[in-house]
């Protein structure tokens, strides 16, 4: 008889945990993430030319002890050293979702949303109810150079209230992860951050396939960890990043130069692009066609010399 593998359950997102397996075993354990860096912009997805999105998002995982779970005398007290923690089996994933004004009732507005493909389509999944514990943490929203594709989604920003007031009430139908290329499942890197270790997962391998505006949905698991109560996998936090758009090729501005947090990252180890100067959109082939390259030029300097000789 076939033995299925563990899946991976909603009921613990941003809870107190009691693990009867993994590194916390015996232990009650609260996970926070937040998205310490977002992304601001991205090329369309091409297979000849692939660009992930820029600046790489990056979440912060925070891990909390927690005594007299469920009592008046309940207290927290938040991991100090994260270079002992386990990284092997902690996995964080991104999901897609797109950036669309609501209506003043939650609904999205009409033709705001694109029509993908077949095998792009979303897939309703069911999703729990939150709790009393604080909700997912978001980045304020912030301000896009112009665009003017009508391919796009959303074009008004910022994010849906419904992510800023209760970010359970985000409906799995509008998930646009099969619209993502590269890694949506990372592993972390424990880095210096604001003056003590940290617990980062860089993303730093994504790009996206349609033109429009998105924000991620970062989740956070274990493998090892297992509780009392479900043989499956908690998802044990959650968080929802700032909001970034994506461009055609003809439309996209070009690269800023690479922030501190990416140096940083890729000074530990991590595989990503560092610039130090901005990089902007090459020109357009008529623009470029004006300038003469040295073929042009030695074909020019032949016709001279042939009408000379003539003369």
């Amino acid at each position: 008889m076939l033995k299925l593998a563990p899946r991976t359950t909603l009921s613990y997102i941003n809870v107190p945990i009691h693990f009867t397996a993994g590194q916390f075993r015996g232990g009650c354990v609260r996970a926070e993430l937040v998205e310490i860096q977002k992304a601001d912009l991205g090329r369309k997805y091409a297979r000849v030319d692939r660009r992930p999105l820029d600046p790489p998002p990056v979440v912060q995982l925070r891990l909390y002890h927690v005594h007299n779970e469920g009592t008046e005398h309940e207290s927290e007290q938040e991991v100090q050293d994260y270079d002992n923690i386990q990284c092997l089996g902690l996995l964080c994933n991104a999901d897609l979702f797109p950036a669309v004004p609501t209506q003043p009732d939650g609904s999205s507005e009409s033709g705001s949303l694109p029509r993908l493909p077949r095998q792009l389509s979303p897939v309703m999944q069911p999703i729990r109810p939150s709790n009393s514990y604080p909700p997912p943490s978001i980045l304020s929203t912030d301000r896009f150079p112009p665009s003017t594709s009508s391919s796009r989604i959303g074009a008004k920003l910022p994010l849906p209230l419904n992510v800023h007031l209760d970010s359970f009430q985000i409906p799995e139908n509008m998930k646009y992860t099969a619209a993502l290329s590269g890694a949506t499942f990372v592993q972390p890197a424990c880095i210096d951050y604001e003056g003590k270790k940290a617990l980062v997962f860089p993303f730093s391998d994504l790009a996206v396939k349609i033109e429009g505006d998105f924000f991620l949905r970062y989740r956070i698991f274990d493998l090892f960890a297992r509780t009392a109560s479900l043989a499956d996998i908690p998802v044990q936090a959650e968080c929802h990043g700032g909001p970034f758009r994506i461009y055609s090729t003809k439309e996209f501005p070009g690269l800023q130069p690479s922030t501190e947090l990416s140096k940083r990252l890729s000074r530990y180890g991590v595989r990503l692009n560092t610039r130090e100067t901005e990089r902007k959109r090459k020109k357009k082939a008529s623009e470029s066609s004006a300038i003469p390259t040295r073929a042009s030029k030695r074909k020019a300097t032949r016709i001279l010399r042939s009408e000379s000789e003539c003369d």
